[in-house]
């Protein structure tokens, strides 16, 4: 068992000009500014589990099995150059079940806030859980779901829900509240393809269903639950210092306007598959 205490001091200005385009949202954030110390504290337990062809391909990876549990508080005061009191507050915590080698589950939740006056502001609760069951050393079944709630955001930090953030048969952050629920599944392939010895090449089929909840900043229509099915490609340079992956993501969305484009094509750079 780890114990690790931190202490700091933040500073964290935000300040928004009005929208000069009037096809744009007047939705324009309060300026807020945050000066507060902090102390905290984290916890990790030593358990690890060594694997290959999980998140990453043809490369070692280590996952944390044992319990971890980070927590932090602090207090912006005007005395401090703040614009405000406020109480910030913030936890997580994980924990890994099963073995990878055959079935795992990997839960997480995390908290995060301020108390401005007695009322909590900018609140937010998160629970994630991710499924891997091992099928082969070259195929695998990943599922995973992504809770979260929000309650009085500030209007430049909403949820959101679109192609980059999970919902990959729909634009770029097409829908934004205060809460969402977000489950995918995916069928991932892992090859022994090395071209030219620069990359490694997996790739997946993927299914993904969400939906928004709560205060839209920006006013658009709800449409509920949404889902899309797709194919993508992975590719894991091996010639460069990032772990990163290139994801070539081809998905069409099932329902959603009639606007949004019945193919959607995504290229990214992520840290795992």
């Amino acid at each position: 068992m780890a114990r690790r205490w931190t202490v700091g001091v933040v500073h964290d200005d935000n300040t928004f000009s009005p929208v000069l385009n009037p096809a744009l949202p007047p939705a324009i954030p309060d300026n807020r500014k945050l000066v507060y110390p902090f102390a905290s504290i984290e916890i990790v337990k030593d358990e690890f589990e060594t694997i290959r062809n999980r998140d990453q391909i043809g490369k070692t990876e280590d996952f944390l099995m044992g319990s971890h549990v980070f927590a932090t508080l602090g207090w912006s005061d005007q005395s401090l150059g703040a614009d405000r009191d406020a109480l910030i507050y913030s936890a997580a915590a994980s924990r890994g079940f099963g073995s990878l080698k055959k079935d795992a589950l990997l839960v997480s939740a995390a908290a995060s806030g301020r108390v401005e006056s007695g009322h909590a502001t900018n609140s937010l609760l998160m629970i994630n859980a991710r499924y891997y069951r091992t099928q082969s050393t070259k195929r695998l079944f990943f599922a995973a779901m992504s809770a979260t709630a929000g309650h009085d955001l500030d209007l430049d930090r909403p949820v959101q829900l679109g192609g980059d953030n999970g919902l990959r048969g729909y634009p770029l952050r097409y829908e934004n509240g205060d809460s969402k629920l977000l489950l995918t599944i995916e069928q991932r392939y892992f090859t022994d393809w090395y071209p030219f010895r620069l990359a490694r090449v997996g790739g997946a089929i993927f299914a993904d269903a969400g939906r928004v909840w709560g205060r839209n900043p920006v006013g658009d229509e709800r449409r509920g639950w949404l889902t899309d099915i797709g194919i993508g490609l992975r590719l894991a340079p091996t010639r460069s210092s990032s772990r990163k992956m290139i994801h070539l993501d081809i998905a069409f969305p099932l329902n959603g306007d009639e606007s949004i484009d019945k193919v959607q094509i995504l290229l990214e750079a992520k840290r795992s598959f």
